[in-house]
This record gives C-alpha cells, sequence and structure tokens, in this order.
C-alpha cells in the first residue's frame, strides 16, 4: 500500500501557502526547493498510479484522490502567487520584488520583465525606424501615389482612426496590461482588441488575424 503520510506534509504545506497567499497583498516567502518537491510529488505518485493500475484497483482509487487533491491545491497557489509575480513583471525594476522569490519564479520574473520592456517599446514605436522609412518613401515622383496606399494601414496607429478587429490566440500568455484592462490569453481564445495592440500580438507569434467575412 502506498505510504500516504510521506506526502502529507507537503500538501499541508501548499494548503497553507495557498491561504496565507490569498490574504497577503504582496509575495510570501517560498522555500528555494519548493517546486522541486512539487515536481517530485506528482511524478512519484503518478509512478506509483501506473504501477497499481492493473493489481489493485483500491489503492489505484485512493492514489487519484490524492493527485487530484494535490493538482487542485497547487494550482489555487499557482494561479494567485503568479498573478503576483504578472503584476510586479510591469515595473522597469524588479530587483526589489525578488527576494521571497524560489529560483524558478526569479527566472520568470526577469523573462516576463524582459518581454513586458519589449511590449512597451512596441506601443511606442521604440523599436521601429519610422523617420528612416519616411525619408525613403518618396523616391521617385510618379510613385507617390503608390507609396501611399502601401503605407495607408499605419494609420491605424492614430488613435482616432483605431478599430477593434477579432484575432485568434496562438498560445497561453501570462497577463498583459493594457490601458483599458489587463488581458488573460488562452490558446485557441478568440477576442476582439485593437488593431494596434493586435499587430504587436501577431509580430511575436502570439495571435493569427481573422477575416471580417469569416465567421467566428
Amino acid at each position: 500500500m502506498i505510504d500516504v503520510s510521506k506526502y502529507d506534509k507537503l500538501l499541508e504545506d501548499v494548503k497553507s501557502m495557498l491561504f496565507s497567499e490569498r490574504k497577503s497583498r504582496k509575495l510570501n516567502k517560498i522555500e528555494p526547493n519548493f517546486y522541486k518537491n512539487i515536481y517530485s510529488l506528482f511524478v512519484e505518485l503518478n509512478a506509483e498510479k501506473e504501477m497499481v493500475v492493473s493489481t489493485d484497483i483500491t489503492e489505484y482509487m485512493e492514489i487519484t484522490k490524492l493527485l487530484d487533491d494535490a493538482r487542485k491545491n497547487f494550482k489555487a497557489f499557482f494561479q494567485v502567487r503568479f498573478e503576483k509575480i504578472a503584476k510586479y513583471s510591469v515595473y522597469d525594476e524588479i530587483e526589489e520584488f525578488l527576494y521571497n522569490m524560489s529560483p524558478e519564479e526569479k527566472g520568470i520574473m526577469r523573462e516576463l520583465n524582459e518581454q513586458m520592456k519589449n511590449y512597451y517599446k512596441d506601443f511606442i514605436g521604440a523599436t521601429k525606424p519610422v523617420e528612416e522609412e519616411k525619408e525613403e518613401e518618396p523616391l521617385q515622383e510618379e510613385r507617390e501615389e503608390p507609396a501611399r496606399e502601401i503605407h495607408e494601414p499605419e494609420i491605424e496607429n492614430n488613435e482616432a482612426t483605431e478599430e477593434i478587429i477579432p484575432v485568434r490566440i496562438l498560445k497561453d500568455q501570462p497577463p498583459i496590461a493594457q490601458p483599458e484592462g489587463d488581458y488573460y490569453l488562452h490558446k485557441n481564445d478568440v477576442i476582439y482588441i485593437s488593431t494596434s495592440f493586435a499587430r504587436m500580438l501577431n509580430s511575436h507569434g502570439i495571435c493569427a488575424y481573422i477575416s471580417k467575412g469569416k465567421k467566428l
């Protein structure tokens, strides 16, 4: 029979941490090996489950229940914890938020922070050589009209002409802060967003455009 007691302490720790994390506005201190221990728990329980699947249905059901309980509580903790991490990742300086994090969280935080900085640069046009493009457009007088037609979609960057278009999300994303609120993007979601936001997501391979005439 499976020794449930060896997993009890870790499961109780997860439940206690979930309760504390929900009550606190800041990130609570976490043990450096927490996520490694969680990973080992799921690996060991799944291995034991496979060993008894055809020999002991009672033990199989007991392990299944234990796994479900572990997944439910860890997912709730993960969501609360990483909602805070995603919120902090939009700041320019993040080092002051790292002291209570595990090594895995610090790596994720720094990666998110770099992504957010790149998103911000995209929004303000810091990554596009706008002035150089303007200089290259009027090369020949007779090509002025076609050149205006080619670059006409860039007028959508103007807030007065901003459109809302449908897109399909291609992969899950951490929360993305926007002036109108936070976006929680999940794979295969179909949402309506501004053209500038859609252009930025599409350039990073996060969304695909949907034809306006196509049924969703």
